[in-house]
């Protein structure tokens, strides 16, 4: 049985891999300990999402109850398929489907759905009304950071390489 970190090493090893390219592959590598310590915050390393039949996810408009011009938009996710259904059912659309999803792929989707503002994830069937929301642009600030400070190791890198008086001490 793998432990909830092992199974997230691997999430991120799959992610790594399905990318396009080196450089994406690369890229995706830099934030995934932002990802990965994100994923850890959650109860599950899989989660349940209500989509339509091509995959899309199924947004969700929030409004503020003293602001009602303040307005965000969500998406669901289930720990288990059962308040999935129940809620996918109540909106009475043949469209609808409930797909899961490493809790890692999801997080890195988000950072690219900028239509969305956040995924809740409900980490108790037993209770859809209570979830940890997860906002993207949080999470792309703290990816841009791991992104700025690996560029900087890499010029620090390449200083210390470039200049003869320091690399001749060793």
């Amino acid at each position: 049985m793998l432990t909830k970190d092992q199974i997230l090493d691997r999430q991120v090893v799959l992610l790594v891999q399905s990318t396009p390219d080196e450089e994406t592959a690369s890229a995706v590598s830099l934030i995934a300990s932002v990802l990965k310590a994100i994923a850890q915050k959650l109860r599950h390393t899989t989660y349940i999402v209500i989509q339509d039949i091509e995959g899309g996810w199924l947004l969700t408009p929030l409004s503020n109850h003293d602001n009602p011009e303040l307005e965000k938009t969500t998406i669901y996710a289930y720990c288990d398929r059962t308040p999935a259904n129940i809620d996918r059912l109540k909106l009475n659309d043949a469209q609808l489907e409930c797909g899961e999803y490493n809790v890692i792929d999801m997080l890195f989707r988000l950072i690219g759905m900028k239509q969305v503002d956040s995924i809740v994830f409900f980490d108790r069937a037993t209770d859809t009304q209570n979830g940890i929301e997860i906002v993207r642009s949080e999470i792309e600030e703290l990816c841009e950071k791991q992104i700025k400070r690996a560029q900087f190791g890499l010029q620090k890198l390449n200083e210390f390489k470039n200049n003869p008086d320091i690399s001749n001490i060793a």
